[in-house]
C-alpha cells in the first residue's frame, strides 16, 4: 500500500493547488506513481463554467478525477451542505482514500482551507479538518505566504496542529521573492520558531502553467525527497533517487 500527505495551509488563497502540483511534478518526475485527491470541493466558477481547483488539476497536470463532492456556494464545507442540502459523506472519502493509497505510492489530499475549516456540523459535534486527519493519520505539508502576517499566520497553525497530535513533515513557502529582506527574514524566523524544515520556496509565477514546469526542469529538489522520506510516513519509503 502506499501513503498520503495532506496538503494544507496558514488560511485561504495562498497556493495550496500550486503547491499539490509543485508537489505531484517533483514527486512524479523522480519515478513515483502519484495521484492527486481533493475530496471536496466548493466554489464553482460560472465564467469557466467549472471548478477552478478541478479545471487546475485538468491544466496542470492532466487529471480531471480529483474530486469526489462538489459545492457551488464558495463557502466552508459545513455551511456549503447547510446552503445546498447536500451531504459529502466523510465515511466513502475514508474508503476512496484507501482504495487509491493501494493504485499509487503516494496520494496528495488537498484539503479546503486550513486546519480548523469544518468540514460538517453534526448533531453532537463538529467535524473539522484537523479530525479528518487524524482519523486516517496522515502526515501534513503546510503551505506558507512569506509576507507581512505570515509568522503569525504559520506559527498558530503549527501550534494547534501540535495540540491536536498531527504530525508536519515540513512547510512550503508560497510567492517566495529571494530579494525581499522581509520574505527572507520571515522564512528564517518561521524555521526557527516552528523547528521544521522547509520543503520548498515557490516564487511568484506570472503565468503559473507554463512557469512552474519551467522552474521545476531547473532544479532536482533532491532535498524535497530527503525530507519526505522517512519511515515515519505510514512506514513507507517514497525515495526513488
Amino acid at each position: 500500500m502506499g501513503n498520503a500527505l495532506f496538503i494544507t495551509g496558514t488560511g485561504t488563497d495562498i497556493g495550496k493547488t500550486i503547491v499539490t502540483s509543485f508537489l505531484y511534478k517533483v514527486l512524479s518526475k523522480n519515478g513515483l506513481k502519484v495521484k492527486v485527491f481533493k475530496p471536496i470541493q466548493s466554489g464553482f466558477d460560472e465564467e469557466k463554467q467549472s471548478y477552478p481547483d478541478s479545471y487546475w488539476f485538468q491544466k496542470s497536470i492532466g487529471d480531471d478525477q480529483t474530486g469526489m463532492y462538489f459545492f457551488k456556494p464558495a463557502v466552508s464545507p459545513h455551511l456549503a451542505e447547510k446552503i445546498t442540502g447536500q451531504k459529502a459523506n466523510i465515511e466513502n472519502i475514508k474508503q476512496k482514500l484507501n482504495e487509491l493509497k493501494e493504485q499509487y505510492d503516494i496520494v496528495l489530499v488537498e484539503g479546503a482551507g486550513g486546519l480548523a475549516v469544518p468540514l460538517q456540523e453534526r448533531e453532537n459535534e463538529v467535524y473539522m479538518t484537523k479530525d479528518f486527519i487524524k482519523d486516517l493519520q496522515i502526515p501534513i505539508v503546510l503551505v506558507s505566504l512569506c509576507g507581512l502576517g505570515s509568522i503569525h499566520h504559520a506559527v498558530t497553525t503549527v501550534q494547534y496542529a501540535m495540540n491536536e497530535g498531527l504530525k508536519i513533515k515540513g512547510i512550503v513557502f508560497n510567492q517566495f521573492d529571494d530579494q525581499n529582506f522581509l520574505h527572507n527574514d520571515n522564512v528564517s524566523m518561521i524555521q526557527k520558531l516552528t523547528e521544521l524544515p522547509v520543503l520548498a520556496k515557490l516564487p511568484y509565477f506570472k503565468k503559473v502553467l507554463p512557469d512552474l514546469d519551467e522552474w521545476i526542469s531547473k532544479h532536482t529538489f533532491n532535498d524535497v525527497l530527503a525530507k519526505l522520506n522517512d519511515k515515519k510516513v505510514n512506514e513507507v519509503n517514497i525515495k526513488t533517487i
